[in-house]
């Protein structure tokens, strides 16, 4: 396998990991889906963290997350989908920081980790293997 080709896999890989995480949680959000909380539970959360949640704002959060996770499994627009996705991404590290480091006590390691994967689709682009080349 040439260098070109494992680098357009590895990707391909990255893009349909990070798009593919990203979906569920979205989707959660927007249908309730995969035992997410609704735009009801969304709009609470959001409350939760002494953010404004007036009707639109959960939904077109949610939009906003679906639509990029689309758009960066499917090679589509990544960089701009990517760099969006990263931003929501990372302002939920920083909501989670006054809970310290570890995910599982609701801290900032499993949202900084996909803001950084996501950074780095933005920055080196789609590959080969995408709806919208390089």
């Amino acid at each position: 396998m040439s260098g070109a080709t494992a680098l357009d896999l590895a990707l391909l890989i990255l893009r349909v990991a990070a798009g593919g995480f990203l979906l569920p949680h979205a989707l959660g959000k927007l249908f309730g889906w995969f035992g997410g909380p609704g735009l009801a539970g969304f709009a609470g959360e959001l409350r939760g963290y002494h953010l404004p949640a007036p009707a639109p704002v959960p939904l077109l959060l949610s939009l906003v997350q679906v639509l990029s996770g689309v758009a960066v499994l499917l090679g589509w627009q990544v960089r701009i989908a990517a760099t969006v996705a990263a931003l929501f991404l990372g302002m939920t590290a920083v909501l989670a920081l006054p809970k310290g480091w570890f995910w599982m006590r609701g801290g900032i390691e499993y949202p900084l980790f996909w803001t950084l994967a996501l950074c780095a689709i933005a920055l080196a682009g789609p590959g080969a293997f995408a709806l919208h080349g390089p």
